[in-house]
């Protein structure tokens, strides 16, 4: 086990858990919470005298007291952020209400990990994360808020681009994911908690937990076709958020035998499951449930319609009986075969159990994650706290003596210079390689693309120029560097709209540069409002013109590191260093 870790979740949902996202961050907190590991839950309440005393907790916090929001180790803490709102179906986080309360929370707190859950949904999640110190990271449950991901703007695809750990519940989320913003996900699925598999002789469960009442009905009528003496006890749980339809949909013959189980939690799901040696999955979207989970965990035989997310999640003919959808008579074959054969039935049943995931294991694979994320981080960031002073754009020719010009970028006062010259990464190394050791140089490049001027920066060889833009950033990319768009007013940059089109390409863009005149501190803060990672630069292509304008920000280690610092930076106007030097002298004399 790694060393504790000051884990903040956020959770988008009502708490007490009342639905699937809530119960998932409740199973992962206490397990992470067994490994040692301090755990500190964020979400709406329900109640108003939890709301009161998780505002006092982060008011408290903020005067020095982190310990009001942070949990002891091995048991979690739930801070209550802000009521509760009804968003369709569900009671959620508001966007508005709680923002500036998560937002200190995460602030004070200094938390090694903040893990945000459906950051897609109406939730300051995104917001949130941007103002983590340490290891983000986002689990997506549900493949629909994905629809409207396609239409998203930088903010939230430069958030994303940003998240250290992105985890998917199920392939079909991952799939779903991945083809709007990219990108790579482990697929960590619902765990379960372990038990001696003892499945009685006979007994049905339907799981239909889906508004579609469809696959409810075809579960029914197949338990209906069985023999009431060979199927024994019969347990139905339908959809949460409407449970007088579940009711309707069982027809009157069949009431007296069927005990229906509301669906509130663990509990309700091991009531659903105890009496039952076949568990019938309505529709394909239940085989990525926790009930499915923990019915395969507790040795029953899952019996599931064919579709993607069965074909993902289950191996046919191994661990569950998968079979045509909505045709009754195959379905009523199967259960038949498996009620009068208790062998093959084990074999199946212990099958399932193998491909169990514990919530242990999960606590282990998200720590894993975290740690990995962590030692990125540290490899990434330099080890002095200081404050330093950068300008981020210098674009000298070729024929630019490199020791002249790096003595010049010291006695300016700038401990930081991003070299972006048009003749190529050579005249950057050329700098690097002559200056002192006190001034950081990075590598970088002005490109002509075929759509504008691009600015790629941590690169170790040139990109070629007269690409499309796409191609062009990809390619820096590529070396693990950064994209940075000019300020207009310095170069004939990319059209607006093709901006606005590839915005998850572009990591920062320069908006303070010496031709953008004295109001674009005021624009700068209007970027900042909206997420945006905002660069500064001279643009001198000499010693003449060096710092006019430039930024103070932490130190940093790579390219990545580097855009994290940066969305924390101020703009300032450098002081030439011999004048530092000598109000420095004066306090000392």
């Amino acid at each position: 086990m790694s060393a504790p870790l000051a884990i903040a979740i956020v959770c988008p949902t009502a708490w007490p858990p009342g639905d699937d996202i809530a119960w998932r961050v409740h199973e992962e907190a206490h397990a992470l919470a067994r490994r040692g590991h301090k755990v500190t839950v964020f979400a709406p309440g329900t109640r108003a005298g939890d709301v009161r005393d998780g505002t006092a907790r982060i008011t408290r916090a903020g005067t020095g007291h982190a310990t009001e929001i942070h949990a002891v180790p091995g048991t979690p803490r739930v801070l209550i952020v802000g009521r509760a709102r009804r968003t369709g179906s569900r009671l959620g986080i508001s966007p508005f209400d709680a923002a500036s309360q998560l937002e200190a929370a995460i602030s004070h707190g200094d938390f090694d990990v903040v893990h945000v859950h459906e950051p897609l949904t109406p939730s300051p999640g995104l917001s949130v994360l941007r103002h983590a110190r340490g290891v983000t990271a986002t689990t997506f449950h549900r493949p629909d808020p994905m629809t409207g991901a396609a239409f998203m703007g930088s903010l939230v695809l430069g958030a994303m681009a940003r998240v250290d750990v992105r985890i998917a519940t199920s392939k079909t989320v991952e799939l779903a994911v991945t083809q709007i913003l990219g990108g790579s996900l482990a697929v960590m699925p619902w765990g379960s908690h372990p038990a001696v598999p003892r499945p009685p002789a006979a007994g049905i469960a339907i799981v239909a937990r889906g508004r579609d009442r469809a696959g409810l009905r075809f579960a029914v009528a197949v338990a209906r076709a069985l023999p009431r003496e060979l199927r024994g006890p019969v347990t139905l749980m339908g959809a949460r958020e409407a449970p007088w339809r579940v009711r309707t949909a069982v027809p009157k013959s069949l009431r007296e035998d069927i005990q229906i189980i509301d669906d509130t939690g663990p509990e309700a799901w091991r009531e659903l499951l105890d009496p039952a040696a076949i568990v019938l999955l309505g529709t394909p979207g239940d085989v990525d449930g926790p009930v499915a989970a923990q019915a395969m965990a507790d040795g029953r035989v899952v019996v599931a319609p064919r579709g993607p997310e069965t074909d993902a999640r289950l191996e046919d003919g191994v661990d569950a009986v998968i079979l045509a959808p909505f045709v009754r008579e195959p379905w009523v074959g199967a259960v038949q075969e498996l009620l009068a054969d208790p062998a093959g039935r084990r074999s199946l049943g212990h099958q399932a159990v193998a491909v169990s995931t514990s919530w242990d294991e999960i606590a282990e694979a998200l720590e894993q994650a975290y740690t990995d994320a962590l030692g990125r981080h540290r490899r990434g960031t330099a080890p002095s706290e200081d404050r330093v002073v950068a300008d981020l754009r210098i674009r000298p020719a070729s024929g630019a003596d490199p020791g002249r010009l790096a003595a010049a970028c010291w006695e300016a006062g700038l401990d930081v210079v991003a070299i972006a010259s048009p003749d190529g990464v050579e005249v950057a190394g050329a700098i690097a390689g002559a200056a002192p050791p006190q001034l950081t140089v990075i590598r970088g490049q002005e490109i002509a693309s075929a759509d504008g001027t691009i600015v790629g920066l941590f690169l170790g060889e040139n990109v070629p120029s007269g690409r499309s833009f796409t191609e062009t950033a990809d390619l820096i990319h590529a070396q693990g560097g950064v994209v940075v768009i000019p300020h207009p007013a310095a170069a004939q940059t990319p059209p607006a709209h093709l901006l606005r089109a590839q915005a998850a390409r572009v990591d920062c863009v320069e908006l303070a540069n010496p031709a953008g005149g004295p109001s674009q501190r005021a624009v700068l803060r209007a970027a900042r409002q909206l997420g945006l990672v905002i660069s500064a630069g001279s643009g001198a292509d000499g010693a003449d013109g060096l710092g006019t304008v430039g930024v103070e920000m932490r130190p940093f280690g790579d390219g990545r590191d580097f855009i994290e610092a940066l969305a924390e930076s101020e703009l300032i106007r450098p002081r030439r260093r011999r004048a530092r030097r000598t109000r420095a002298a004066r306090r000392t004399s």
